[in-house]
């Protein structure tokens, strides 16, 4: 087996690089949209459980639904800028096509913000289902 040029090793840890940001995106959307529909589920419910829960965990809950809601508009903000940035250099004729003025302001936002803030906002919206479920299970309320 040949050995990679730092090059090629370069590329093969940016192709890497590139799946496991396209796949932690989705997954961070998929989870988005479950914490609004659990949350919003569990607060709208007749059922014993989801009226204890809600009972014991209301703010936990609405917080999750919230936090689920931010990683969707996050994910798409996200996108959005990543269009954006790319358009500008894209129509950046005179300046070979290189990100300039907004495009780079686009592009930190993307990179910078939103891409965290939707890994982040996630997290945080299942710890708190984590914990507003835990408090009535093992409160014996269940």
């Amino acid at each position: 087996m040949t050995e990679l040029t730092p090059a090629q090793r370069r590329a093969k840890l940016r192709d890497n690089q590139d799946y496991f940001s396209s796949k932690i995106s989705e997954l961070a959307r998929y989870i988005g949209f479950g914490l609004v529909a659990v949350s919003f589920g569990l607060l709208s419910s007749d059922s014993i459980f989801a009226k204890t829960l809600v009972a014991e965990s209301t703010n936990p809950l609405i917080w999750a639904g919230l936090l689920g809601a931010v990683t969707v508009l996050a994910d798409y903000v996200h996108l959005l800028l990543g269009w954006l940035s790319n358009s500008q250099a894209a129509n950046n004729k005179s300046g070979d096509f290189k990100l300039a003025g907004i495009g780079k302001l686009f592009r930190f936002l993307q990179d910078r913000i939103f891409f965290y803030l939707k890994q982040l906002a996630p997290l945080g919206g299942a710890i708190l289902l984590v914990i507003a479920i835990t408090k009535v299970v093992s409160g014996g309320h269940v």
